[in-house]
């Protein structure tokens, strides 16, 4: 069992030419320790030393704190909805009924692929979206990611080919350096 990273199951549906993938969040038991002891060692200095310190500096540590929280119960709680239609492929935060929700045109969206996860940068599925590069599956395995490809293949197999198409490569050709 790692105790460093909580992965829950993603969920795909596919029904009426719509594929539904939902990502509930999963973060790291380490990383929820680690918020918690912060808050708790700043919350036991704050207490003992209240009365000598300068009113910034209460400022400060009162913003920290509550910062804390509030950085722990979002990423606790933001779930990832991503659908795929004949038209669209739309990315969706859902945070206990708010929703942050993004849409892409399918026309416009191409090279969807898994991408592994490096230093500043989550593991997830990547597309491109005109000349722009969007991250769609935040935190997503690699095994999650195939079975979320796999699936689109079999239900929407035309919007697959369409997203998984590489339109200006060249990997079919074999180039021999000469024009360097």
């Amino acid at each position: 069992m790692n105790y460093f990273k909580r992965r829950p199951r993603i969920g795909i549906v596919a029904r009426s030419g719509i594929l539904r993938v939902t990502a509930p969040p999963g973060q790291s038991w380490f990383f929820i320790l680690v918020v918690l002891a912060a808050n708790a060692a700043v919350a036991v200095v704050a207490y003992n030393g209240w009365a000598q310190m300068a009113l910034w500096l209460r400022i400060w540590i009162v913003w920290v704190i509550i910062g804390g929280v509030l950085a722990l119960v979002y990423q606790l709680s933001v779930t990832q909805i991503i659908e795929f239609d004949a038209l669209r492929l739309s990315v969706c935060k859902d945070i206990h009924g708010w929703e942050r929700k993004q849409e892409f045109q399918i026309a416009d969206c191409g090279e969807l692929e898994w991408i592994r996860g490096s230093e500043g940068r989550p593991s997830g599925l990547k597309c491109k979206v005109g000349w722009r590069t969007v991250i769609v599956g935040k935190d997503m395995l690699e095994d999650e990611a195939v079975e979320v490809l796999l699936t689109l293949q079999t239900s929407l197999p035309a919007v697959a080919q369409k997203l998984c198409s590489y339109p200006n490569s060249k990997d079919r050709f074999i180039t021999l350096g000469l024009g360097q």
